[in-house]
């Protein structure tokens, strides 16, 4: 047991790149006096600091009986390894600063996401925690932008739910004499299948529709899947797919050596 914590506060100290402030956290189910749970929750998260990087997404399963713990991360599927291992090791820390003594945490950073529960949730949905943001530019034509961005978020929300790495990435063009991009991506957690992968994020564009029709930007994300369109590349990855020309998403970049 000593050892694990010496491993788990070593990791802590890693040197961190900038790093943004967590989008939302969530965190209940406090828990005291039980140091065979904290254990497991120290195990659990240094697992996910080992083991997050190398595939961008990671689950684990530590413990016995009311004492295990199951966890889950991903890492967003256009950035390489190193921005994933920061963020994980930045939300680790968070969560253990934000959270510590929970049995029930969740955190959001642009790049990553990271959850643990003594509840076993992996391979099903999980809209409970729903966030949403909205550029407050509202855009001149709104009923053709409208259908534009639904269109590119149906091709690349396809993407992520037939991807091996459940990332799905694309831009078209909108208004070609203005010079306009829309932007997308759609994720999901890789514990989940191609159908109930796309039933998470049919469920977040029926939100997201709701939330910011008329607007050039908006981000709604989960805890299983996300959802984002703008009108400026956010997206990290060298190589965009442009719609409808290419009918694959683009490989994840972890593949890359």
């Amino acid at each position: 047991m000593e050892f694990s914590h010496q491993l788990f506060f070593l990791a802590l100290l890693l040197p961190l790149v900038a790093c943004t402030d967590p989008i939302y956290q969530h965190c209940v189910q406090n828990f005291t006096d039980n140091s065979i749970l904290q254990d497991n929750i120290n195990k659990t998260i240094y697992s996910f600091i080992a083991n997050t990087p190398d595939t961008g997404y990671a689950i684990s399963t530590v413990g016995n009986g009311s004492n295990t713990v199951y966890g889950l991360t991903r890492c967003r599927g256009d950035i390489g390894r190193k921005a994933c291992s920061d963020c994980i090791v930045a939300a680790s820390q968070d969560l253990q600063a934000i959270c510590r003594g929970t049995s029930a945490s969740r955190i959001w950073y642009e790049f990553c996401f990271l959850r643990y529960e003594t509840t076993k949730f992996l391979g099903t949905i999980d809209n409970s925690d729903l966030e949403g943001r909205g550029s407050p530019k509202v855009v001149e034509d709104p009923k053709i932008f409208n259908m534009a961005v639904l269109q590119l978020l149906n091709w690349v929300k396809t993407g992520a739910a037939t991807g091996s790495n459940k990332f799905g990435m694309g831009k078209r063009s909108y208004n070609i004499d203005a010079n306009i991009t829309i932007y997308g991506m759609a994720q999901c957690t890789e514990d989940l299948q191609g159908i109930t992968c796309m039933q998470c994020l049919e469920k977040l564009t029926s939100r997201l529709i709701n939330l910011c029709a008329n607007r050039n930007g908006c981000y709604y994300m989960s805890s299983s899947c996300l959802l984002r369109f703008e009108t400026y590349n956010f997206l990290l990855a060298t190589t965009i797919p442009t719609y409808p020309e290419i009918e694959a998403p683009a490989p994840s970049p972890y593949t890359v050596a």
